[in-house]
Parts: structure tokens; C-alpha cells; sequence
């Protein structure tokens, strides 16, 4: 079956069971209630065939509904739909089984499964743009730094001359409290630890917000940081201050740096919002596109948060020898990608291809073929009272 067929087939009862999760997070609360936002912007594609679902009782309906829509979404997968319907198709997956079989929670409960699924697959899910703004930050930086390391002059072209004094300053072997120049150096830990989140944070919500203006304010903030910061590694190390510079910035390097790509990737969610809005309106994909931005940025900032805390109180010690430096920061290297990367699959592959005890996903995929005769029935009526309706596009 061609996906124009699936989705004229299949369409009014997919918007019935977004209507009904829509429905069942406004009973719990009215904050749960914006779960299902991206679901209920989606539903507008689909609203009057939504009336051709004959009314039954709720629970038994909703229950029935999700249960046809775990094989629609099995067979998408298998028959390799556009990435834009199974992308939809799996959120109604699993908001729906989040309805099901999960209570509400409490505050630190959410904000522990925004950090440990919501985030990292928000950013797998982006992938595409963490790579773009990945590139225009480290390909700036690696060849702005082999330049200032063979030519230490070449960093005056991206900063003042004050600036690059005072860097050398920080970073000079002789400097007893290597990281702080002499304006800080009566400053404490605490003290730079709040110094280090004004100042990161603030780079992550710039590079974030110039995205507003279509990409090219974060492309451009990506490039200059990708400069300046291989600028002065290469020139730091040209003159010799590789053994002050390196251990310092080693560890908490992993997360701050990190931090900044996500920023960009962010700012690059909402420019694509206004270039390749897909089948929404462009102030509809913007709205769309400002909350998932906004999970990049708050998980972004969050580790620019942790790197503040290891720059003031781990970075700075002179009593750690530096071969530990550079042990630990190996380690936090490999947590950051690895948290990147497999957070939130295990869920995520469960919740899409069936593992979930007492779930009817458990037989989706075997039945993968077969699709129930009650889904049949009633999308029969949706298919004879509707044109055809692409959920095509960009994904949004």
C-alpha cells in the first residue's frame, strides 16, 4: 500500500486519538495538559476527518485506538514512510503509553526523565543540526588555531591586543593562580563560579537567540567562537604555555564546549522553522519549532552550568597533579558522548518496536501486516467522506 493510501485510510483515526490525549491531560492538569501541544498542532491537519470516528465509550475507545495505532506505526516503520509520519505516528506511540501506564509525577520525576530521554533524544532527533553547527564551530577553530600556533600574531586579527595580553597572563607558567588574571585573583571559587555561569550561559542564550534571524546570526556566533577559542589554544601553545593552558581547560572543556554546539543547534531549529515550515503554517511551525529549541537550550545550559562548577573548583586547583587532569577530563569526554548518544534509547527503542510488558506493542510488529478489522471498519467511513491528505514535508 502507497503511503497516500495509508494515510487516507488511517487519517481520522489517528486525529480521534490525539483529540482523546488531548482531552485525558486537560482532566489531569493544566499543565500536563501541554504534553500533548505538538500533537494537538499536528491534529489541525486532520480536523474534519476526525468527525467520522463514531463516538464510543472513552476508555474502551482510547484503548482500542492506541492499540491500532502501535501496528500503523510498525507498519510505517516496515514499509519505510516518510520519516515525517513515523516521527508522528511514534510520538502518538508514546504519549499514549505515557497515558496509560504512567501516574502523574512529581517535579524532580520530570525533570529527571527531561534530562535522562526528553533531551538527548530531542538532540538525536536534530542530529542533522548539531553536525552543522558542529562543523561551523570546530573547522573555524582547528584551522585558526594551527595558524595562531605557527604564527602567534595571527590571533591579534580576531582579538584586542588587551585581550590577548590577558590571556597570556592567565595561562603564563608563572601565574600562581593559573585561570585568573590580576583583576581575580582575590576572587573565590564561589566567586568565579558565578563569574563562569554569567558569562557561558550568557555565550549559549546568544548564540541560541541570533537564530532568530534565519540562521545566520548563529552560524556567524558559531564561526567567531570557533576562532577566537582555537586562536588562543593555538597561540597559547606556540609560546609555550601548553602545560598551564591544557590542564585547565581539559576538564571542563567536554561540557562547555558541548554546550556551545547545542546552543547553535538550537538557533538552527528555529531558523528551519521559518525556511521549511513542512505542512504547518509558518507562525505554527515557529511555535513548534520555539519548544523544541527551548529543550535544547535548557539541557545546554544546564551543562554549561556543570562546566562553570569544574572550571572554579577542579580546573583551577594547583594541587592536582595534571596527569589526573587529563585522566579525569578523558573520562567526561567519554560521559558526554556517551550520554549524547545511548541516553534514552533503551525507552525510545522499546517504546518503537515493542518490549513493554503489558503493552500492546509487545505483538505489533508480528502482526505488522495484519491490520485489525475494527480500524478497518471505521476508517472505512473517514475514507469515503475525505480527500487524500499527505503528512509530508520537513519534520518539524
Amino acid at each position: 500500500m502507497k503511503q497516500q493510501q495509508f494515510e487516507a485510510q488511517y487519517r481520522a483515526l489517528w486525529t480521534r486519538f490525539a483529540e482523546l490525549l488531548a482531552e485525558r491531560s486537560k482532566k489531569k492538569s493544566k499543565k500536563d495538559a501541554t504534553a500533548s501541544t505538538d500533537l494537538v498542532s499536528e491534529q489541525s491537519l486532520y480536523t474534519e476527518a476526525a468527525k467520522a470516528i463514531e463516538p464510543e465509550p472513552a476508555g474502551y475507545e482510547f484503548v482500542r485506538l492506541y492499540r491500532l495505532i502501535c501496528q500503523h506505526y510498525a507498519l510505517a516503520q516496515q514499509r519505510h514512510y516518510s520519516p515525517q509520519l513515523v516521527a508522528y505516528l511514534h510520538e502518538l506511540v508514546v504519549t499514549g503509553h505515557q497515558q496509560l501506564y504512567q501516574r502523574d509525577s512529581h517535579l524532580w520525576t520530570r525533570i529527571y526523565r527531561f534530562f535522562t530521554y526528553t533531551f538527548p533524544v530531542r538532540l538525536r532527533t536534530h542530529a542533522g543540526l548539531f553536525w552543522l553547527s558542529l562543523a561551523c564551530f570546530l573547522v573555524p577553530a582547528i584551522l585558526m588555531g594551527w595558524a595562531s600556533y605557527e604564527h602567534s600574531d595571527m590571533l591579534f586579527s580576531v582579538m584586542p591586543a588587551d585581550q590577548v595580553a590577558q590571556m597570556e597572563e592567565m595561562y603564563n607558567p608563572a601565574n600562581d593562580m593559573v585561570g585568573r588574571d590580576s583583576t581575580r585573583r582575590s576572587d573565590t571559587d564561589i566567586a568565579m563560579f558565578g563569574f563562569y555561569i554569567y558569562n557561558n550561559v550568557g555565550i549559549d542564550f546568544r548564540i541560541y537567540g541570533m537564530g532568530i534571524f534565519a540562521g545566520i546570526g548563529t552560524l556567524l556566533s558559531l564561526l567567531y567562537n570557533g576562532l577566537v577559542i582555537g586562536g588562543v589554544a593555538g597561540h597559547l601553545s606556540g609560546i609555550g604555555f601548553s602545560e598551564t593552558f591544557w590542564p585547565f581547560v581539559a576538564g571542563h572543556g567536554s561540557f562547555e564546549l558541548t554546550a556551545a554546539v547545542i546552543s547553535g543547534a538550537a538557533g538552527l531549529r528555529l531558523a528551519q522553522s521559518l525556511f521549511m515550515p513542512g505542512n504547518y503554517r509558518r507562525l505554527e511551525a515557529f511555535k513548534i519549532a520555539g519548544k523544541q529549541s527551548i529543550e535544547l537550550l535548557v539541557g545546554a545550559a544546564t551543562m554549561t552550568f556543570i562546566a562553570a562548577f569544574i572550571e572554579a573548583f577542579w580546573s583551577s586547583s594547583n594541587i592536582i597533579p595534571d596527569a589526573v587532569k587529563y585522566i579525569v577530563a578523558a573520562i567526561l569526554w567519554a560521559f558526554v558522548i556517551g550520554y549524547l548518544c545511548l541516553a534514552g534509547r533503551r525507552e525510545n527503542a522499546t517504546l518503537g518496536y515493542g518490549a513493554i510488558q503489558n503493552s500492546p506493542l509487545e505483538t505489533s510488529r508480528q502482526h505488522a501486516q495484519t491490520i485489525a478489522p475494527d480500524a478497518k471498519q471505521a476508517s472505512s467511513v473517514s475514507a469515503a467522506n475525505q480527500p487524500a491528505a499527505h503528512v509530508s514535508g520537513n519534520r518539524l
